[in-house]
């Protein structure tokens, strides 16, 4: 088990044990009843970068949100370990947060009682109050919540929000403790081409990307924002560090490049859609990504179909497209650089850390980032730094409760002669609310127009491309998890680059 998937695990008790007993964390103690918290992670991995993250929120005329900053040691850390902890605490009330929460070992060979070690040596050196300190027992593994009854606070927080903060940072977080996925943009192959452009464009190897666009596009972007660099518009990416210039080399040789520009082939009407796919492959492998083709009512289609039917005309069509561009450029990159961050693949300057470049390395040399060794290097971050290990343990060992009670949750009798139906909503509905209500760890976020999202669309979508869950629900199981394709891949990730 990880560091980062043990820490959480540990976090989530926290808010368990927060919500229980506010008195041992703030200043003035909100009612409990009127507390909410949850465990995230940091949106950004600028130093120091915290383990885990408490978000506390008390509504009301007194309104308050908080932020509380955990930091996590192993047994094999050593002692040593809670000295930097000391010092990583103290950190990260600098950086912004209202408090900060080690959790240490409870014991370590020839060293018993660091959590009171270190409660005695931050009450001796600083005068913060707003540093709490816990020791743990072995985790239990069969646990729905591992570290359920292993926590025991040595030193209490009092949390004041208004207390001054020198040049604190902000604070960005997500709304899950495991990292931001989307089906359809975390795929190791974009990572892997996204990550490469950032390696060859940092180390001089090639030069930044300048792409060329026909008169049409040129018009339409000049008529949406006068003056601007067309690039930058239709890449929506408006400066020019080297994340910058590694996004538009990305946007313009994979995704938007020179013969996928085109919305359509000239010499209409009637006018045919331009069908030319990405350069990027799916996560299964099998064929390349569609962007902007391949549906029905993808934006290519839609506007040849309001050309052909003298709905719009040329200039109104060049607008649409460029526009599209620009907003889908917009929301692929926030997937990626989230993605990139919360997999631990680059640093909060964009740049690639030592798992970066294995990453990019290893997809280079075996040349296929969907199988071998570049898919476990992907796994092993997905699941161990991006914390959906964490996410897995849940689903299983919730179901695994359940289902022990009643074999036949969530099922009901299908028609006559028929087998019975697994009722698959109801069951993510549950698991959602379980999460949210009973682990805190995530938190529901009301959907802002358009077609409401089901309960963890895009994890369970990222994880079947990747093979590490099934398509189907089965009755009395749930969701089905493909355990030995993970632990294979985490142990072929570990003995081949990880060594």
């Amino acid at each position: 088990m990880s560091h980062d998937i043990e820490a959480s695990y540990a976090a989530a008790e926290i808010v368990r044990l927060l919500l229980a007993s506010p008195q041992n964390w703030f200043d003035t103690p909100p009612a409990a009843a009127t507390l909410s918290a949850y465990a995230a992670r940091e949106g950004r991995h600028a130093w120091p970068h915290a383990d885990g993250v408490i978000a506390v929120s008390i509504p009301g005329p007194a309104a308050a949100d908080y932020t509380i900053a955990v930091e996590y040691k192993r047994p094999n850390e050593g002692l040593h370990g809670v000295l930097t902890a000391i010092g990583q605490s103290h950190a990260y009330l600098r950086k912004g947060y209202a408090g900060a929460v080690l959790v240490v070992p409870d014991s370590y060979p020839g060293f018993a009682g660091p959590g009171a070690y270190a409660k005695d040596v931050i009450d001796l050196t600083s005068q913060s109050r707003a540093i709490g300190v816990f020791s743990y027992s072995k985790p239990n593994m069969a646990a729905v919540s591992p570290f359920a009854g292993k926590l025991q606070m040595h030193r209490t927080l009092a949390v004041d929000a208004a207390a001054p903060i020198a040049a604190p940072l902000p604070l960005t977080r997500t709304q899950t403790q495991w990292a931001h996925v989307r089906e359809g943009s975390t795929d190791p192959d974009a990572f892997f081409r996204y990550l490469q452009a950032v390696k060859l464009l940092g180390g001089g190897v090639v030069q930044p990307t300048a792409p060329v666009f026909h008169a049409d596009l040129l018009a339409a972007v000049q008529r949406l924002r006068p003056g601007i660099d067309p690039a930058r518009y239709l890449s929506n990416c408006m400066h020019n560090e080297l994340p910058d210039q590694a996004w538009r080399h990305f946007w313009f040789t994979y995704v938007l490049h020179p013969a996928a520009l085109a919305g359509w082939q000239i010499g209409g009407p009637p006018y045919q859609v331009n069908g030319a796919q990405s350069l990027l492959t799916k996560s299964n492998g099998k064929g390349p990504k569609n962007f902007f083709v391949g549906k029905s009512n993808s934006i290519k289609n839609r506007i040849v179909s309001d050309l052909n039917a003298g709905a719009i005309t040329l200039d109104e069509a060049h607008d649409r497209l460029a526009k599209n561009y620009f907003d889908r450029a917009h929301s692929y990159r926030e997937d990626i650089d989230s993605g990139c961050e919360h997999l631990g693949f680059v640093d909060a300057n964009g740049r690639l850390t030592d798992v970066g470049y294995r990453f990019v390395d290893a997809c280079e040399r075996y040349g296929d980032p969907n199988s071998g060794v570049p898919k476990a290097i992907f796994l092993r971050a997905l699941v161990g730094e991006g914390a959906l290990g964490a996410f897995l343990h849940y689903i299983y060992r919730l179901s695994e409760e359940r289902f022990n009670a009643n074999p036949l949750a969530f099922t009901i009798a299908g028609p006559a002669g028929a087998p019975p139906v697994f009722q698959q909503a109801e069951y993510l509905n549950w698991l959602e609310d379980e999460m949210e209500a009973r682990l805190h760890v995530l938190r529901k976020v009301t959907a802002r127009g358009g077609v409401a999202r089901k309960p963890f669309q895009a994890e369970l979508a990222v994880l079947r491309g990747l093979g590490l869950v099934g398509r189907g629900f089965r009755i009395g199981v749930g969701l089905p998890i493909n355990w030995p394709e993970l632990q294979e891949s985490m142990s072929f990730a570990s003995e081949a680059t990880f060594h």
